[in-house]
């Protein structure tokens, strides 16, 4: 039981480097935004940084945001949750329903997505894809390994809670009593 409270920790850890280390982002997002804004208020283009770059920019950084930080959401519990179904139950009841939740719900699901993501960066970077707008981003294969990168590191977050989730349910009362599983409310 201790390997799974250090597995998950691992994860963690690794999850939390990545979205701290793509946090600047949001302020990259803002500049760019700004940036075409006044551009085209004021009229004023500069030759590499048209409209259109801009604009498939923005929204490539808000690919790398969303996805950089989904895992990491997941296990800090910051993630939208029903509260309505599961208020009323026990600490243990909700431990329950999340390790269900994993593996008949998320669990599945990833299985199919991880491949398909995997391979849809794939076929983009052999094709050295960009975008279909004669003036727009080259190297559009590297949004979609962030997109891969998403779906993994949901994964990921999805096999440190389960991990938290057996612990708490099955380990010995001492270390399931450390080991906390991010849930609707706390116990």
């Amino acid at each position: 039981m201790i390997f799974l409270v250090r597995l998950s920790s691992a994860i963690d850890a690794v999850l939390e480097r990545v979205a701290l280390l793509f946090s600047w982002m949001f302020v990259a997002c803002i500049t760019v935004i700004t940036f075409d804004v006044i551009t085209r208020k004021v009229g004023f283009q500069l030759p590499m940084f048209g409209s259109t770059r801009l604009q498939e920019l923005e929204w490539h950084i808000h690919a790398f945001l969303f996805t950089t930080w989904i895992g990491y959401a997941y296990i800090k519990n910051t993630h939208v949750r029903i509260d309505v179904f599961v208020g009323g139950l026990s600490y243990r009841k909700k431990v329950w329903l999340e390790l269900i939740g994993c593996l008949v719900f998320a669990t599945p699901y990833l299985v199919v997505a991880v491949p398909y993501a995997l391979d849809f960066f794939m076929v983009s970077y052999q094709q050295n894809e960009s975008s279909d707008t004669p003036n727009g981003l080259a190297w559009r294969w590297i949004v979609k390994f962030f997109m891969f990168y998403g779906m993994a590191s949901v994964a990921l977050a999805v096999l440190s809670v389960a991990s938290r989730c057996v612990v708490v349910l099955f380990g010995p009362p001492e270390l399931a009593k450390s080991t906390s599983v991010p849930l609707a409310s706390s116990h």
